[in-house]
């Protein structure tokens, strides 16, 4: 059975544009037959890496630090696929996401090997060599915000070879931190759905659901005068830009 681990780096968690985006997804890789390990990573004690090299030398493959990222790497050594989901916080993942990435250390070997024009460290013996599937929105309207992360992504997939899908949503506050299959959104959660059940049985997103998901949610000016008078009329809210 194929096994998704699925981290939703979000901040606000379940409330969130990140999750409402995830719920599509996981109905989707459900239907398919997957099985699903979902973590909202705000949630779990996880302390930042020391930098110690104590997973490579004294308790190889084991962190020295005893936290929830201990369940979190045997939940990472037998999935299939790895998905990021975050929202784009200064052009990159959240700080709570990557503090959780650079304590996957424990799932790789100390020594380096050459990868076509690259050197890189080879996965510990037990270790799935998952793929990767990142989700993310912005609160900015275009999907250019996303270039930083998606280098990001490359270099942490092999140069892209692991990077089995992307889905990238400019204009993310539109959703109002709500999943609605009925709403004025739904050929997205739709398309959405539909991703995450190709993930799992075709290991790829098909070329019309991809253009799909790649469609704007509304135009630019649309979205940013919608945002801008959001804005102004609660002032209590957050600038669109940031976006969850």
């Amino acid at each position: 059975m194929t096994k998704v681990l699925v981290l939703n780096g979000s901040p606000r968690g379940l409330k969130s544009n990140t999750q409402a985006i995830l719920t599509p997804f996981l109905e989707g890789v459900r239907e398919a037959g997957a099985e699903t390990d979902v973590l909202v990573v705000r949630d779990l004690d996880i302390k930042f890496c020391l930098g110690c090299f104590a997973c490579w030398s004294s308790t190889p493959g084991r962190c020295c630090q005893e936290d929830d990222m201990t369940r979190v790497l045997e939940l990472w050594r037998q999935a299939d696929y790895v998905v990021y989901a975050t929202p784009l916080y200064h052009f990159g993942m959240t700080a709570l996401l990557k503090r959780l990435v650079e304590r996957t250390l424990p799932l790789l070997e100390p020594r380096m090997e050459q990868y076509g024009d690259r050197t890189g460290h080879p996965l510990r013996q037990g270790t799935r060599r998952a793929r990767t599937v990142l989700i993310a929105n912005c609160g900015f309207p275009e999907r250019l915000h996303f270039g930083a992360l998606l280098e990001h992504m490359r270099y942490l997939t092999g140069g892209g070879k692991g990077l089995a899908a992307t889905i990238l949503v400019g204009g993310g506050e539109a959703f109002g931190r709500a999943y609605r299959p009925n709403g004025p959104f739904a050929w997205f959660f739709a398309a959405v759905r539909q991703a995450g059940l190709e993930i799992v049985t075709q290991g790829r997103l098909s070329p019309a659901t991809q253009e799909t998901l790649d469609r704007p949610l509304a135009p630019d000016e649309t979205y940013r005068q919608a945002a801008n008078a959001s804005w102004d009329a609660d002032g209590d809210g957050e600038p669109p830009g940031r976006g969850q």
